[in-house]
């Protein structure tokens, strides 16, 4: 790492320490702003620049560092998990209220036996437990397959994923869960059993009773909640399966079919003199380009979402930055004439690189349509000169030409910084990623460049050898499993739904067999019995859909982060979610709808 006052303007180094005891992230970032203002007094011509540029040093801890881009994908899988949870105890407690309902004279005669209210209530809560805790049990065994059909999809893509597993703690937190789900849920029950005048239960004829209609309000009411909160997490996955959609079709500003790159490091030791540097990047591009199936190949020290991140401060001659002003800080890329070509990056004006461009020959670069367009507006920067760094002794570099912008770490980059260009022939680099385009897929090319590699220099390993999809692919990945496993949590929520709302509807129906047997008998047809369920059923689609919708619009709005090219407020995302759901709820609530169609009035008049 050089310490020269001209390196000062790089920023491709992170510097990482570790704090002794009892010292703070907050105290240490109070140390480096010192050091820092003493840096800035050794400068004061530059150090009007230095502060219009923001110079510091950004003290973060490494955890917060690492989980930084991944935070809002990890509280968004959470929020997932919590809401699938949300909707099965619901459909659990909504069982266990019907449960309750039926049993309801067995509570009575319990009662009038001596046994008292809370004695019937840790019974039923003690049931539930007991059910949660087996249901637990078998979860475990079925989380223990799902975790392996997660890591598949996509769960060992996020940030340490691949250390995902089920151990003490998991199995400790499932087993708490369960409990607590069990008496939270098993609650409900005791709830109504508190409510009922039990001696009244005597009296009812039948089943009658047990249609009490705060009962059914209350299983109404689940079922809404549970209609709504799948809502919401459907829309979260809608949204992410669009913005991934969207992001895939962006035009990274090259082209990376049939590209191929690898990575090779000249080392101090034998490549000291650029001369000898030079003829090897020279003698090795030669070599590779002769290769049958090569169409072009070029060389770069910034390849594209290859984890680098090279950026340094340049000077435009003849240009004032204005009070408050950034000056350019442009990526920094050393590549040779050939490397627009292998990548299949446009040459939107002026020329390229060539072979008269040498190491004794006039200083040459290219820049960007960005740094174009931003400091050269009307088109005049061919023949504009930058210097490289901030110090009056390096040397200017004359502009040749204007190539396309690219995206450098992701597709998703919406704050571009520019990037400038120059010959590897006249600024002698020691590390390189060598790029190769050929007219097809040929599985043996690696071996061969290898073995072009090692004639060049048989000590000379290459490395980081990976294709410009799976590059790009790369990139994307945590987004892919955020969106896919958000996919699988939403068709989890759908599904225990429709098995809510079939229930509802389901044990309605048997409630009122006799009901609708009457109805049948004074004339009622098979539509207006058909149409009667239905109508049940979308109505507490319908209710808890439009609270999913307030939900929705309040809670998407923290995914921001997340998306790409699509609010979180979609209205299309919005109504076809709605649409499905809705779909979703008319396919539940038609099965119960045609049997209580088939219910034949002289059974249901003797219906108890």
């Amino acid at each position: 790492m050089t310490r020269s006052d001209d390196a000062r303007h790089s920023n491709s180094w992170s510097m990482y320490a570790r704090l002794k005891s009892g010292v703070t992230v907050e105290q240490a970032q109070q140390r480096i702003d010192a050091l820092n203002k003493a840096n800035l007094d050794r400068f004061p011509k530059y150090r009007q620049l230095l502060e219009d540029a923001r110079f510091g040093t950004k003290v973060v801890g490494l955890q917060d560092l690492i989980i930084r881009d991944v935070r809002p994908t990890l509280y968004l899988l959470q929020a997932a998990v919590v809401f699938v949870l949300l909707i099965g105890c619901v459909n659990v407690a909504n069982l266990m209220l019907v449960r309750s309902n039926i049993r309801m004279k067995e509570m009575a005669i319990r009662f009038s036996l001596g046994a008292g209210r809370w004695r019937l209530a840790r019974q039923l809560l003690t049931e539930s437990v007991t059910i949660a805790a087996l249901g637990g049990l078998l979860g475990l065994g079925v989380g223990s397959a799902g975790l392996s059909l997660l890591m598949y999809l996509g769960a060992k893509d996020l940030p340490r994923g691949e250390n995902i597993q089920m151990d003490g703690a998991v199995l400790a937190y499932s087993a708490a869960l369960a409990v607590l789900t069990g008496l939270v849920f098993g609650s409900v029950p005791v709830f109504h059993l508190y409510r009922r005048d039990l001696n009244e239960v005597f009296r009812q004829t039948g089943r009658t009773g047990t249609t009490e209609r705060g009962a059914l309000w209350t299983r109404s009411a689940l079922v809404v909640c549970q209609v709504s909160l799948a809502f919401v997490l459907l829309i979260g996955s809608a949204l992410l399966t669009l913005s991934f959609a969207r992001l895939l079709s962006v035009d990274p500003g090259f082209k990376p079919q049939n590209v191929l790159s690898a990575q090779f490091t000249l080392p101090d030791v034998r490549y000291k003199e650029d001369a000898r540097a030079r003829n090897f990047v020279t003698t090795l591009l030669e070599s590779v380009r002769a290769l049958p199936g090569v169409t072009s190949a070029g060389a770069t020290t910034y390849l594209p979402f290859s984890g680098d991140n090279n950026s340094s401060v340049v000077m435009i001659d003849g240009y004032n930055p204005g009070p408050g002003e950034l000056p350019p800080v442009p990526g920094y890329n050393t590549v040779d004439s050939q490397y627009f070509q292998a990548m299949g990056i446009p040459l939107l004006q002026g020329r390229t690189f060539s072979e008269s461009d040498s190491a004794d020959s006039q200083k040459v670069m290219l820049i960007d349509q960005f740094l174009a367009r931003k400091y050269w507006p009307k088109g005049n920067a061919i023949g504009a000169r930058i210097r490289r760094g901030i110090e009056n002794d390096q040397p200017l570099c004359t502009i040749i030409g204007v190539v396309g912008s690219v995206k450098t770490g992701n597709l998703a980059e919406k704050n571009p910084v520019g990037h400038v260009y120059f010959h590897y022939k006249q600024f002698v680099p020691r590390r390189m990623h060598l790029v190769v385009r050929t007219n097809g897929e040929n599985p043996q090319l690696t071996s061969t460049i290898r073995r072009q590699v090692l004639q060049a220099d048989p000590e000379m390993p290459l490395f980081d050898i990976k294709t410009m999809p799976e590059r790009v692919s790369a990139s994307v990945v945590s987004r892919r499993a955020a969106m896919i496993l958000c996919l699988v949590f939403g068709a989890l929520a759908l599904v225990l739904s429709a098995i809510g709302i079939y229930g509802v509807l389901a044990y309605t129906v048997t409630q009122r067999t006799r009901e609708l047997g009457i109805r049948v008998a004074l004339g009622a047809g098979a539509g207006d019995v058909i149409g009667m369920v239905l109508g049940q059923g979308l109505k507490l689609a319908g209710v808890g859909l439009a609270i999913g919708i307030a939900g929705a619009l309040a809670l998407t709005r923290l995914m921001t982060t997340l998306l790409y090219d699509v609010k979180p407020t979609d209205p299309v995302v919005f109504v076809s979610v709605a649409a499905a759901l809705a779909a979703v709820a008319l396919i539940a609530s038609l099965i119960p709808s045609l049997r209580a169609v088939r219910i034949r009035p002289a059974i249901a008049l003797r219906y108890e």
